[in-house]
């Protein structure tokens, strides 16, 4: 009986992170979303926020990503189900869209706060680490790469 219980749960599991790749191949502003969370964790690290606001800033990714797959759902789902135009539809992708949005908007808010005081430190930083700075510089073109290219069929 356990045995079959722990089964289930470990194909819940596998669902939900097949669920994850499929959104990361297909959706550029899960991408997008994931890319930030890199950056705002290493900029987290190097300006040494405390462990509340790194918990909150935790919180927020796991909000934002989750929206995110929210929204592709409900897409995948009206795209599915319409066969054509349909404003109902329309209306609903536009309604999710907005919940992701709104999302956004309330992370970027808690991000200034956190990070506008450390903005000096971080600047000193990669101003007198070289390497931190190249480091950051050449991590751009990977991330634009990820962002823009990953996923997409040849």
């Amino acid at each position: 009986m356990m045995g079959r219980e722990i089964r289930k749960l470990r194909q819940s599991f596998a669902y939900a992170v097949r669920g994850i790749g499929l959104c990361m191949e297909s959706e550029r502003n899960f991408r997008i979303h994931v890319t930030a969370a890199l950056y705002v964790t290493l900029f987290a690290w190097i300006g040494r926020l405390p462990a509340t606001q790194c918990a909150i800033l935790a919180l927020c990714f796991g909000v934002m990503m989750g929206a995110e797959l929210m929204n592709t759902a409900i897409e995948c789902l009206c795209d599915w189900k319409a066969s054509g135009y349909d404003r109902t539809v329309r209306d609903a992708k536009d309604i999710a869209a907005a919940a992701v949005f709104v999302c956004a908007i309330a992370c970027a808010v808690i991000g200034l706060i956190f990070f506008v005081p450390v903005a000096p430190h971080l600047l000193h930083v990669f101003l007198t680490h070289p390497t931190a700075l190249t480091g950051l510089l050449l991590s751009v073109p990977c991330a634009l790469w990820f962002i823009f290219r990953f996923g997409r069929k040849k």
